[in-house]
Parts: structure tokens; C-alpha cells; sequence
């Protein structure tokens, strides 16, 4: 058993003749999560579970199931970015946050390439069992015993233990079933090829105002609002927490604005290119709308448009950098104030 975590008892259905029958093992549990396919409001329920964050020679180990009508083949994990250390197929999207430390880990890629990680295929279902998925991340900081593990469309599981013993059975596959055991991680020398490096980000925290971050310079500010607080997920209704971070961001445009005021509406790059580009648009639009009635300066001429996934300012491989790219930014000339 791991330490600190629960475990479940799993039994195994009776095999059909001829076909190796699995021993019943505990299954250890330390946390569930669900979403939906593709991170669409109407796509269809992914469920599952983090196991085990556990220490190894080289780096961190996770290991999670997946289940569900909606865990099919590539609709579990974000798609990756143009930029992206890791491959079309990678289930990559498996993350550390240390809090404390402000840093995020994500899964290491050896040195051919290869993603030290699940592909979707593995954790997709073909059964009628969860699939078990595992990621092998950096090595965390000495002391650590409880970190956050993100995972697929920004589920997060707190306070998961990080132990040293692996679970058990471990089978000599890629592919298992929860009721199987636990696939075998790569060799020691594919771990030790990886650069932990590229797989270690720094996190930042916006402490002054976590709703919209203001840049400021001689003839220009923007403000960039926080699409988390204007809507919710994959939505473009703006939510009763926006209206005083409108009411804000109106005098400001009251106060200080000449010319053309540019709303212009982002997203991350989970989902198709085609929707990330109407979903800017139509946000940028409810923000038009709602800023229109409240903004008194009759100097100014207020323009919307939107880039959909264009122009992310920071990397949409981790939790917080998509965070950030889903943002609706509202730009206004200074010059003569």
C-alpha cells in the first residue's frame, strides 16, 4: 500500500477460456477528476483517477486511469502547440504543481525524442475497464510530500501524497487495464537521457489583481482581462464576477483613452482552430457590449475583433500558460493626455 493514499480493492471479471486470468491487487487512490471530450460543453464524460506520485531514480513518476463514453482516442488531452517538445500522439498533458515552490513539471522527453509518457491509444477505451496511463516527470525537490497533479483539460487533484514505492502488479505492456496492474516504466538509461531542464517551468502569480493585468507605456496601455473570470469554460456570456472588472477597465478608458480603443478576444489552442477562432470573436464582442454603456468618453471609438489562438503570450504546455493565453485584451492610446 502507499502511504497516505486510500485504496480500492479490484476484482477481476472471470476470462474468457484459454485467456490468462489477472490476480485481484489493491489499487491505490489518491485523488478522481472528470471533464469532458475535447473540452466541449456538450462532449461526452471522461472520468478518472490519480493513483501514485512516487519518487524515482531520475525523475517523478504519476500513474492515472482514464474511463468514460468520452475517452476515446484524442479526446482526453489537449491538442499540442506548434512549438511543443512533444508529438501528435504524446499524452502529455500530465503536470506537477509545487506551490511552494512556484514551479510546474511536466512529463521529459528522452533523448530520441520519444515522450516518457502514455500515448493516447494506451489510455483511450477499448475496454470496458478504465485504461492506466503514467508520465515520468523531473525529480522534485527533497522534502516535498504533497504536490497538485493537473491533468488533461485543466482538471487538478490537491494534496496527492509523493511516496517511494511503486504500485503492484507492474506488467511488461504500454496498454493495461486498471484491473491488470500498472505498465512498465522506460529503462533507467531512457529516463537519465532526458533533460529535466525543458520539462521544469517556473510559475508566476499575478498578486496585484489576478482579473486583469495592465502594461503601461509612454503612448499606450493595455489591459489584458482574464477570460477565467469574464466566462465560463467555452462560453462567451459574461459572468456576474466581470461586471466590476469592466466597471474598472471603463474608467480607464474614461480617464485616459484618445483615438481607437481595440478589444481584441484570445484563446488557448485546446480545440479546433475554427472554434478558437468564433469563441474570440464572440467574446470579444459580449465585452464590447458590455463596456459600450459605460464608457463616457466621447473621444474614443471602441473596434473588436478576434485571433482565436494567435499571438499566446505564454506557453499553452502547461495549466497556467493556457490560463494566461485565454484572455480578451482592451488596448487604448494615451498620446495627447
Amino acid at each position: 500500500m502507499l502511504a497516505g493514499a486510500t485504496t480500492l480493492a479490484t476484482g477481476v471479471a472471470p476470462a474468457a477460456a484459454g485467456t490468462p486470468q489477472a490476480k485481484p491487487h489493491d489499487v491505490p487512490l489518491a485523488g478522481t477528476f472528470a471533464y469532458r471530450a475535447f473540452d466541449l460543453p456538450d462532449g461526452k464524460l471522461i472520468h478518472g483517477a490519480i493513483h501514485a506520485v512516487v519518487r524515482i531514480p531520475g525523475g517523478t513518476a504519476v500513474f492515472y486511469s482514464m474511463g468514460g463514453a468520452g475517452a476515446d482516442s484524442g479526446a482526453a488531452m489537449p491538442r499540442i502547440g506548434l512549438a511543443s517538445q512533444f508529438r501528435p500522439l504524446d499524452a502529455w498533458a500530465v503536470g506537477i504543481v509545487d506551490a511552494k515552490d512556484m514551479t510546474y513539471y511536466m512529463p521529459m522527453v528522452a533523448k530520441s525524442g520519444e515522450c516518457l509518457c502514455s500515448s493516447v491509444s494506451e489510455i483511450s477505451v477499448t475496454h470496458a475497464k478504465p485504461n492506466v496511463g503514467w508520465a515520468v516527470l523531473p525529480p522534485l525537490p527533497k522534502g516535498l510530500t504533497h504536490v497538485t497533479v493537473s491533468i488533461g483539460f485543466r482538471a487538478q487533484i490537491t494534496n496527492v501524497p509523493v511516496t517511494t514505492e511503486l504500485p503492484k502488479p507492474i506488467v511488461d505492456s504500454r496498454a493495461v487495464t486498471l484491473d491488470r496492474g500498472w505498465p512498465k516504466l522506460p529503462s533507467s538509461n531512457t529516463i537519465a537521457s532526458a533533460d529535466a531542464a525543458l520539462s521544469t517551468r517556473e510559475l508566476t502569480s499575478n498578486i496585484a489583481d489576478p482579473e486583469a493585468t495592465v502594461s503601461t507605456s509612454e503612448k499606450k496601455v493595455s489591459v489584458a482581462l482574464n477570460s477565467d473570470v469574464l466566462f465560463a469554460v467555452d462560453q462567451s456570456v459574461l459572468t456576474p464576477r466581470a461586471r466590476q472588472t469592466l466597471k474598472d477597465t471603463a474608467a480607464k478608458i474614461n480617464k485616459n483613452a484618445t483615438g481607437v480603443v481595440s478589444i481584441v478576444g484570445y484563446t488557448d489552442d485546446t480545440g479546433t482552430t475554427a472554434h478558437n477562432q468564433t469563441l474570440s470573436e464572440a467574446r470579444a464582442q459580449s465585452v464590447l457590449s458590455a463596456l459600450q454603456p459605460l464608457v463616457t468618453n466621447t473621444g474614443v471609438t471602441l473596434k473588436v475583433s478576434g485571433l482565436g489562438e494567435q499571438n499566446p503570450v505564454a506557453d499553452n504546455g502547461t495549466d497556467v500558460g493556457r490560463q494566461l493565453n485565454r484572455r480578451v485584451t482592451v488596448t487604448m492610446s494615451t498620446e495627447g493626455n
